[in-house]
């Protein structure tokens, strides 16, 4: 498995691509072996970094991205574009990150396509298998509020949970609108959703902010927030430099694969980057432009693998 992953990550950085005729046929196999063994439906997990990471203090954060695929029909749907307002063909990678101090480490991811679950049943199947399979916690949970932000509340509320989440300012709180609740740009309030979960809101200036404990304080739950931005911080990594849309191959299972191979390969330079102390972008220009190799051990490390 760690020289299947250390020979595909070394391709995608070198190739930009995934091509599984330069990697040999027994080292590929075990390679869909250990993919097909971690795939739940639509939601893949990276166990090693669970394990490893997710210890202490840590803090979940979600989001998604638009993968656009005008060539693969047969697994794209037509999704807004929220920047734009445009639509475009495609998928949404739902992103799963660790972080805890300077390290960002993605635990998993999902994949929402043309026959998947939505993205918030993708979010909640993922929280199952993270409490379940593996008995880790976070901290705190973050997230903006392009969920169902009531029943994804409630699940984090009956497993003990906590969370702030980005809500609009429509909602409604015990049959009141939030703008009513908290009619000054700063303040805060309680309630409850509309399947009775007790929460409490957040105003700051236009933004509001939903969480489950009722004795956070405003300036906690937006420090907690702000986390958020480590979410757009690797996704501006990944796209930029790792390169997580560039896969033409039409198998959903080799999409993921690619998926899958470029959050190990964000991990192993995030994990660099934090012993180190030097940037990310300059690790990864160093490797691409020869100054050192794509180091087996350090990966190795990072997988936690004997």
């Amino acid at each position: 498995m760690l020289q299947a992953t250390h020979l595909f990550i070394k391709q995608i950085l070198t190739f930009g691509k995934f091509q599984s005729s330069q990697i040999p046929k027994s080292v590929f196999s075990e390679l869909l072996t250990e993919f097909t063994n971690i795939k739940n439906k639509d939601v893949i997990v990276i166990p090693e970094f669970i394990k490893k990471f997710a210890k202490g203090d840590w803090t979940l954060i979600v989001d998604e991205t638009i993968n656009g695929k005008y060539g693969l029909k047969h697994i794209t749907r037509k999704l807004k574009i929220l920047n734009n307002g445009g639509y475009c063909f495609g998928y949404k990678i739902v992103l799963f990150l660790l972080n805890k101090d300077n390290l960002t480490i993605p635990i998993g991811f999902g994949f929402y396509h043309k026959d998947s679950e939505s993205v918030s049943e993708i979010t909640l199947n993922f929280l199952r298998i993270l409490r379940n399979n593996f008995k880790v916690r976070p901290k705190i949970f973050v997230a903006d509020g392009a969920y169902d932000v009531d029943k994804l509340i409630k699940r984090l509320t009956d497993y003990g949970w906590a969370c702030i989440i980005r809500c609009r300012s429509s909602r409604v709180l015990s049959k009141n609108k939030i703008k009513k609740l908290i009619p000054r740009g700063f303040g805060d309030a309680q309630g409850e959703l509309r399947n009775k979960t007790k929460v409490k809101i957040f105003r700051r200036k236009d933004r509001f902010f939903i969480g489950n404990r009722m004795l956070m304080s405003m300036k906690k739950a937006v420090s907690y927030y702000k986390r958020r931005w480590k979410v757009e911080e690797s996704f501006r990594f990944l796209k930029s430099c790792i390169g997580i849309k560039r896969c033409q191959q039409h198998r959903t299972i080799f999409q993921e694969i690619f998926i899958w191979m470029c959050l190990i390969a964000f991990a192993y330079f995030s994990y660099q980057e934090s012993i180190s102390g030097n940037s990310i972008y300059k690790l990864y220009d160093n490797v691409i432009f020869g100054f050192q190799d794509f180091d087996l051990s350090l990966l190795k490390e990072v997988l936690d693998m004997n």
